[in-house]
């Protein structure tokens, strides 16, 4: 059975000019006594607008009014499933997803929506339950191991998520997304060397190695393993010299690791060609793994970055 496809953009969608479109719109509707049909058609438009604009209960509204003129629009009816999930009415976006479902049970994407609104409500055994025959029809589908791990994850099971997400990446045509998933829940288990380990692995299969590593940088940052975020910056700052930003992640990773003689030189050449984030110099000077802070902060103001926090 052929899959229908269901996305967020519209092929006939308004422009984001809201709401003095949807005023005139309505108002031209009035004049010229539309169809059922053109109703529905103008509302389906008005809904995507604000679904683009994340306004979820606009959305939800005006879905719901396309489907009263038009109750057999599929697209609004998916759309509106997710907006309501965004609105944390999981009940109704399962509800509309199960009608979806019932008519087009094949629809890999209507079935992982309703894993995904399952999880949202914390019905995880139920989500990983849709999850697991969606992996057992689609057993290398990305997007469904990534989501059972995700599911595994918020159960507890951190290594039976890294492992799922391991095994199905060395037979994955895009094992970057899965490779880093994995290095996240290894660190979030405390497993710093197999965090690393599937980090190298992600850099030896990366089709863009700057991108691949300032990926990895943000993540090994985020659970504090600072050495590895220097390494990982560093090898992005090979494809990217001169990306100001990621100067500074590299500048604060090496300050963080304990480097500080390196950390400072790093950072005063990032202040020196250019970086004027001030915000995110405060903040990692309030970092509370920082070690010698007041030697920092006399540091940038002979720099002459003399500011409120430093």
């Amino acid at each position: 059975m052929k899959r229908r496809s269901y996305s967020s953009s519209a092929a006939c969608s308004l422009p984001l000019l809201l709401p003095a479109v949807i005023a005139s719109v309505v108002l031209v509707g009035c004049a010229s006594r539309p169809s059922r049909a053109d109703l529905a058609v103008e509302y389906y438009n008005i809904a995507t607008a604000y679904f683009e604009l994340e306004d979820w209960d606009n959305a939800s509204r005006y879905y719901r009014r396309a489907l009263g003129y038009d109750p057999a629009r599929r697209r609004a009816s998916f759309n509106l499933a997710r907006a309501e999930i965004e609105r944390g009415a999981y009940s109704e976006a399962i509800t509309l997803l199960e009608d979806l479902k019932a008519e087009d049970p094949d629809n890999h994407l209507i079935v992982q929506l309703i894993g995904y609104a399952q999880y949202r409500a914390g019905e995880l055994e139920q989500a990983r339950i849709t999850f697991e025959r969606l992996k057992a029809e689609a057993p290398y589908e990305d997007r469904v191991v990534q989501n059972l791990a995700m599911v595994y994850a918020a159960e507890g099971t951190l290594e039976s998520a890294a492992v799922l997400l391991g095994d199905t990446a060395e037979r994955a045509g895009n094992p970057e997304p899965l490779l880093l998933q994995a290095a996240g829940l290894e660190y979030q288990r405390g497993d710093l060397e197999t965090a690393r380990r599937r980090g190298e692995l992600l850099l030896r299969e990366a089709e863009d190695l700057a991108e691949a590593a300032q990926s990895l940088g943000a993540v090994a940052y985020e659970y504090e393993d600072f050495e590895g975020a220097v390494r990982w910056y560093s090898v992005a700052l090979d494809e990217a010299p001169d990306d100001l930003d990621l100067r500074f992640k590299r500048a604060a990773a090496l300050l963080l690791s304990g480097n500080h003689e390196a950390g400072q030189q790093a950072l005063q050449d990032t202040i020196e060609a250019g970086y004027a984030d001030r915000d995110r110099i405060a903040e990692l000077v309030e970092h509370e793994e920082l070690e010698e802070r007041e030697d920092l902060r006399e540091f940038l103001k002979d720099l002459g970055v003399c500011f409120f926090g430093i």
